[in-house]
């Protein structure tokens, strides 16, 4: 199955439980605190992109996320 990255921006001091809340979503293989321009990357797989989007959706309504983007593997 093909992986994402979802890199999440969180509200200051939310992204431990953002962390949290992501980690037990299926098809997530791992979650993670981040520096940078982003404050969680989350290592999402998914079997069609009507599933990833459902799960960026749920990511987006979490209490203290701001915004995310979402990176999609290429198969070449």
């Amino acid at each position: 199955m093909p992986l994402s990255c979802i890199m999440i921006h969180c509200k200051p001091g939310t992204h431990g439980e953002v962390v949290k809340e992501v980690s037990k979503m299926n098809g997530v293989k791992r979650a993670f605190e981040v520096l940078g321009a982003f404050d969680v990357v989350v290592e999402y797989e998914f079997s069609s992109l009507e599933k990833l989007g459902m799960a960026v959706y749920e990511i987006a309504k979490l209490p203290g996320v701001i915004s995310s983007e979402t990176l999609i593997e290429t198969i070449l």
